[in-house]
């Protein structure tokens, strides 16, 4: 993909005349590339999501139904009451981020009450998830080509946990604004960078990855750009203030209303997770390898496991083939963010969805094959075991259940 000049980002960006007209031009040509990748995605998805419902029978995260999981109730209860302390008197609803609620309160809203909170987030979910695969495939598309970005888009609704991804949860939303900004990161798009990270830093913590990567490229930008002699360009110190708006934001809400600068470290603890959890790591490597890991059954945790052990191995991949260092750097960061943080070993493979760009080199392997009906034979195998893999995660609403 050719790359734009400074003068067209230029004149897009500051909503020059027919900036507009540009911008839906390409976004319609982009979508006309994109809509195989997405097709592709939604079947996939589909059909692990009726192996994962023909399987549960009505148990486990399927209790409430087949997109309705434990943590939904808590987004069901902040898009109708607001951050209520009252929802839990033991948990905390500060752990929540607040676009994802807050986009189902309003859909809700506009619709006079029509469609439920619940219809809402759902609606969100597919809509972002199939956003999402678009990003996946331009993103592997730009970086490699068209059959790449395909495969890219396809492997990541075959990941561990991938009903995740039609879940009401907020990890689907996040992670599509996530992989729109690292899109516009990669083209040098700023300012949209920055927006698309602000939005995502409101919507799930593992976000805040992608926030700091824009951040990061931004003061590597402004040094290249000066070492080379250029002139000096707002862009990239704009989009990197605005990157970290939602986040800190919603931190400093917290801390206003809980009282305490560390309010919402204060409101993690209570659900167990924070950054004192790295040293359990390896322990849990170890319980996973045994399959005695809390919350999985000897094969499921062995899963998991693998997703520990595979990760860092994926992320040197990425190092060796020297991929663009902006997503590298950002999963390295999301990667860090889970092995130091996480406090339950079934959401492992929940939040490792984020980490989607590892799967950049596999998708140029599988790209590489000359047969390609054996690629596909693949994926659908994978498809099925994916709704087999997440019908075996044990989660009973427990005491996080409001």
């Amino acid at each position: 993909m050719s790359s734009m000049t400074g003068q067209q980002v230029t004149a897009r960006e500051a909503g020059a005349p027919g900036g507009f007209a540009a911008v839906r031009e390409r976004a319609v040509r982009s979508a006309g590339r994109a809509w195989p990748a997405m097709a592709a995605y939604l079947l996939v998805r589909l059909v692990g999501t009726l192996v994962f419902g023909l399987l549960s029978s009505g148990h486990g995260y399927a209790a409430r139904g087949v997109f309705v999981f434990v943590d939904s109730g808590w987004y069901e209860k902040i898009a109708e009451r607001g951050y209520d302390t009252k929802i839990s008197p033991a948990l905390s609803p500060f752990a929540f981020d607040p676009l994802y609620p807050g986009l189902m309160a309003l859909g809700h809203a506009i619709t006079g009450g029509l469609l439920s909170v619940t219809a809402v987030g759902l609606a969100i979910t597919w809509v972002a998830a199939v956003a999402c695969s678009w990003a996946l495939f331009e993103i592997g598309r730009l970086v490699r080509d068209a059959r790449t970005g395909l495969i890219f888009a396809v492997l990541w609704a075959l990941m561990p946990s991938a009903v995740i991804e039609g879940a009401l949860y907020a990890d689907t939303l996040a992670i599509c604004l996530t992989a729109w900004a690292l899109y516009a990161l990669l083209r040098r798009s700023w300012i949209t960078a920055g927006i698309l990270a602000c939005l995502a830093g409101a919507t799930r913590p593992t976000a805040d990855a992608v926030v700091l990567t824009v951040c990061v490229a931004a003061v590597v930008e402004i040094v290249r750009a000066r070492r080379a002699g250029q002139p000096f360009t707002w862009r990239p110190l704009i989009g990197a203030v605005i990157a970290p708006i939602g986040a800190i934001g919603f931190l400093a809400y917290v801390a206003y209303r809980m009282g305490s600068i560390g309010g919402y470290m204060k409101a993690q603890k209570k659900w167990g997770t924070g950054f004192g959890n790295a040293g359990q790591v390896f322990h849990r490597i170890k319980l996973g390898i045994e399959g005695t890991a809390h919350g999985y059954a000897n094969g499921q945790a062995h899963v998991t496991t693998a997703v520990l052990l595979i990760v860092p191995l994926l992320i040197i991949v990425m190092l060796v083939q020297r991929q663009r260092w902006e997503l590298t750097f950002y999963t390295i960061v999301v990667a860090a963010i889970v092995y130091t943080a996480i406090h339950d070993y079934t959401v492992v493979p929940r939040e490792m969805l984020a980490a989607f760009p590892i799967l950049l080199a596999p998708a140029g392997w599988l790209s590489k094959i000359k047969r390609q009906w054996i690629v596909w034979a693949l994926i659908a195998v994978l498809a099925v075991a994916a709704g087999w893999y997440a019908h075996f995660i044990t989660v009973d609403g427990g005491p996080g259940f409001p």
